[in-house]
């Protein structure tokens, strides 16, 4: 904090995060029903180690301990955002953008809201410049390293530690986050979740997909994950979308997208990893199930560079989507 801590003033809140107009002196006690906002940040790096900065001995609360990026209150007249980005700057000389970013969680106190921001930022630390009344020092840490100092007594103690790390990125309560996707082989652990995507499917395909289809293409599903061919976008441990593919007929079939996770180019991923594995040289068919939105089919299809074509199997019950892409066609997606 570049001001002395005697200049400082926060603007109250009710209980309810409506400001009253009135601001607070810091190192004065706080009336019951008034609150103010506090916030931290939690930097990490690509590979999610968390950037901790150790507080100065001369600090009147966790004197020399472990801490997290940054920490601050926020003064009269800033919002939760712009105290982050201020709090960011003085204390390691890093210059962040906050506008468009919302706190990831807040946790009450007793005299207020603690608003904690998480973001990723592959920081040079040597070019860092700490406050030095506030900062000794800072580094990279991993998971085990920040329970171990927390075990020791050397972090401050927040209850969350051992989930920040799985928290990061997440955009609500289910840690739902494009970027938090993973595309990988569907393992028979993840037939239950693949099944239960299927199912939504056939839910969703007004009627047209008979018990014996559905019996079917359950087994086909089945099949396909025991001999690897089928790929799944996993969030955590829930299997949001499924592509399944055969190197010997180079097909993929049944691209599948939970509705809840549409427009974050999952599709696309999966199509991309499985074009890597069919024969190049020949040409590959795309089969789709059930599609109840042909037009958009046509549309995502057609940017990949593949055509529409009447070729699907003849044992299937007339409501698939089969799509063609040339060998000589643009492979990129």
């Amino acid at each position: 904090m570049t001001s002395k801590i005697s200049d400082e003033l926060w603007d109250i809140y009710t209980k309810d995060r409506s400001a009253t107009g009135e601001t607070h002196r810091r190192g004065n006690r706080m009336h019951a029903g008034q609150y103010h906002i506090v916030v931290h940040v939690c930097i990490f790096n690509h590979k999610n180690e968390l950037l901790i900065q150790q507080r100065q001995t001369s600090k009147r609360c966790w004197p020399n301990m472990w801490d997290l990026s940054v920490c601050g209150s926020a003064l009269a007249g800033e919002s939760s955002g712009q105290a982050a980005a201020r709090e960011t700057a003085e204390e390691l000389g890093l210059i962040l953008d906050f506008t468009d970013k919302r706190p990831h969680f807040t946790i009450n106190f007793a005299e207020g809201f603690d608003d904690y921001y998480i973001l990723e930022q592959n920081i040079d630390l040597s070019c860092l410049t700490l406050q030095k009344d506030e900062v000794k020092s800072v580094r990279w840490a991993k998971k085990e390293e920040v329970l171990k100092l927390q075990e020791e007594g050397t972090m401050v103690p927040y209850w969350f530690l051992d989930r920040l790390f799985e928290i990061r990125g997440a955009y609500d309560a289910h840690g739902k986050n494009a970027a938090e996707i993973r595309i990988d082989y569907a393992a028979p652990c993840r037939l239950a979740s693949c099944l239960s995507l299927l199912e939504l499917l056939s839910e969703r395909s007004a009627g047209r997909v008979t018990t014996e289809n559905q019996n079917l293409r359950r087994d086909v599903m089945q099949k396909a994950i025991l001999r690897k061919n089928a790929l799944c976008a996993l969030d955590k441990n829930t299997v949001v979308g499924i592509l399944l593919f055969s190197p010997q007929e180079n097909r993929l079939s049944c691209p599948i997208v939970h509705p809840g996770y549409r427009r974050q180019k999952i599709a696309s991923q999966m199509i991309n990893q499985v074009l890597k594995k069919l024969d190049p040289e020949r040409d590959i068919v795309a089969q789709v199930f059930a599609v109840t939105e042909e037009a958009a089919a046509n549309a995502f299809f057609r940017s990949l560079g593949f055509v529409s074509a009447d070729i699907c199997r003849p044992d299937t019950d007339g409501s698939e989507q089969c799509f063609i892409l040339k060998a000589s066609a643009d492979r990129r997606v």
